[in-house]
């Protein structure tokens, strides 16, 4: 009797082992990858003399906003009190000179009157610096290299 209980509990251990591995999830691809949520940032900086340590009582605030979604920093920036040669915005650590990531206005180029406004398309390994808050912005004079700066802030739509 114990020798068709062990008989019988082996085959319903492999019947049941059998129906399990026959079964399968059918995925689609769709399924499998998750894509994370598009987000849209606030962009802002507070552009003085903190910013270079310099004596400076010239002041710029930049306003604009960034897409994941189509890669582009759309941006209006205003100042007053300096007399820029040049405003541009870098990469780079508070208090760095940083990297060049484009030249916002330059003294004799014809550019517009304030607002400055424009746009950039962001490069992954741009944007990836952009929303670690590595990117500033510095504005120039002929007195001072930069004579103030301020770093950039994103805030979450």
């Amino acid at each position: 009797m114990s020798y068709q209980f062990t008989k019988g509990m082996l085959a319903l251990v492999v019947a049941g082992t059998l129906c399990c591995l026959s079964c399968k999830k059918g995925t689609t691809e769709s399924e499998a990858k998750v894509k994370p949520p598009v987000r849209t940032y606030v962009v802002t900086a507070r552009i003085d003399k903190k910013g270079t340590n310099s004596n400076s009582e010239g002041t710029a605030m930049l306003k604009g906003a960034y897409s994941e979604e189509s890669k582009l920093l759309v941006y209006t920036l205003e100042y007053e009190g300096v007399d820029p040669r040049e405003i541009t915005l870098r990469n780079g650590a508070k208090g760095s000179y940083g990297v060049l990531v484009k030249e916002l206005y330059v003294f004799g180029k014809g550019q517009q009157s304030q607002p400055l406004t424009g746009s950039i398309t962001l490069s992954p390994l741009q944007e990836r610096q952009l929303l670690r808050g590595q990117w500033f912005v510095a504005v120039n004079t002929p007195t001072m290299f930069p004579e103030i700066s301020g770093m950039l802030t994103l805030k979450q739509m």
